[in-house]
């Protein structure tokens, strides 16, 4: 993995990009950089039919040791921002929430290959 410079802003690029959860255009999706203070860091992408939200990279934000603790950190940290649906929206959108939630945390349970 290449090293990541931080823009004016301190964001950074990723080097590293992971699909966790995907149901058609709806994903959920960890981003990592490798800083060149050799540490690393994460941003969060995940979108769905009615939201999402997103998080830069940024050269602010916690750093680990490793690829695998960044990797675990990101997918906590999706999950704690997992959105809830309204009552009022539709099943489809319960469903496809709960179907992706699913999806990552599937990758708690298992190891990684990173």
């Amino acid at each position: 993995m290449l090293i990541s410079q931080p823009n004016e802003h301190g964001v950074l690029s990723e080097g590293h990009r992971e699909l966790l959860a995907s149901r058609g255009r709806f994903h959920a999706t960890i981003k990592i950089a490798l800083c060149d203070d050799g540490r690393f860091r994460y941003g969060l992408d995940m979108m769905y039919s009615y939201g999402g939200f997103a998080f830069p990279i940024s050269i602010h934000d916690e750093s680990f040791d490793s690829l695998a603790k960044a990797r675990a950190a990101a997918i906590e940290a999706m999950l704690n921002h997992w959105p809830e649906a309204f009552p009022s929206e539709p099943a489809s959108v319960h469903n496809e929430l709960r179907d992706l939630r699913e999806q990552v945390e599937g990758h708690l349970r298992q190891p990684s290959l990173f």
